[in-house]
């Protein structure tokens, strides 16, 4: 596609050079010709004199009049003839070039700057599609992992892992033994923990989210005890069941780490699942930063 784009520039550029090289010039109008004078006729001379010859050019009316040809009239009859012949035409003085309507400019020079300016314009075009196509690229194949555990857990002193994925593009976004997914495009993502939290002996459970060992969010489940009708704590011991959903939006870079860790209150409180598929832990990415 991006060759397509330069060739058809490139000759679109070649032709409007070929059309302008072909346009015909129009030359300046040059100056009208002068009539040169008419010959004088000879005059009557008296007895005796020789015929007359007709009227020489002279320069001062060669000086005052523009235009070719030369006419030189000669008279009969006795005495001296007078008249004015026809000037001789002037060479033009004109500086090459002036008035003609011709070029007088390099042809090569003007191509190859417009062939330079056409070359920066396809590569900051060229420049703009590749970013375009990268972020069409990140659009259709955003990042994404969905990872299940099967079975129960209350370790909190590492990151829950997990059985298996449903869903990871690309592959080895996260790795299952250790919980963590590893950021490989930076963006804005999408980050839930899903699962199923059994608060025992009224105690409390907590499921952390940690990017980079940093806290960043927490769902928790308890009973509270405490009756407000008589100011006194319950009791009864009591159980909770409940599923919490952790659903945020978070920046990262590449090369960040998240994962998830169990806080619980207690010894037989812990997060709970089976072959339903009650621990889910899911990542996706929505846009650039």
């Amino acid at each position: 596609m991006r060759v397509c784009l330069i060739l058809a520039v490139f000759c679109l550029i070649v032709s409007i050079l070929q059309i302008e090289a072909r346009r015909p010039s129009k030359g300046g109008k040059g100056g009208s010709i002068g009539k040169g004078g008419k010959g004088g006729k000879g005059g009557k001379g008296g007895k005796g004199g020789k015929g007359g010859k007709g009227g020489e050019s002279s320069e001062e009316s060669s000086e005052e009049t523009f235009g070719s040809g030369v006419q030189s009239g000669k008279g009969k009859g006795k005495g001296k003839g007078k008249g004015k012949g026809r000037p001789e035409p002037q060479q033009s003085t004109a500086a090459p070039g002036a008035g003609t309507g011709s070029c007088a400019c390099d042809l090569e020079a003007v191509k190859a700057e417009v062939l330079a300016s056409v070359a920066d314009t396809i590569s900051l075009l060229t420049s703009q599609l590749d970013t375009a196509n990268a972020q069409i690229r990140n659009i259709s194949e955003p990042d994404t992992f969905s990872c299940k555990r099967m079975s129960g857990y209350s370790d909190e002193s590492v990151p829950i892992s997990y059985t298996a994925c449903d869903v990871e593009k690309p592959s080895g976004l996260v790795d299952l033994d250790s919980g963590k997914f590893t950021v490989q495009r930076d963006g804005v993502y999408r980050l839930t923990f899903t699962a199923r939290m059994s608060a025992m002996n009224g105690q409390i459970i907590r499921t952390d989210m940690y990017v980079n060992d940093v806290l960043i969010g927490r769902s928790s489940a308890n009973l509270d005890t405490f009756d407000t009708l008589t100011n006194t704590v319950s009791t009864t011991i009591l159980d909770l069941e409940t599923t919490n959903t952790l659903d945020q939006l978070y920046e990262l870079t590449a090369g960040d780490e998240v994962y998830v860790m169990v806080n619980y209150v207690g010894t037989t409180s812990l997060i709970q699942s089976s072959m339903n598929y009650q621990i889910f832990f899911t990542g996706e990415w929505i846009r650039s930063l």
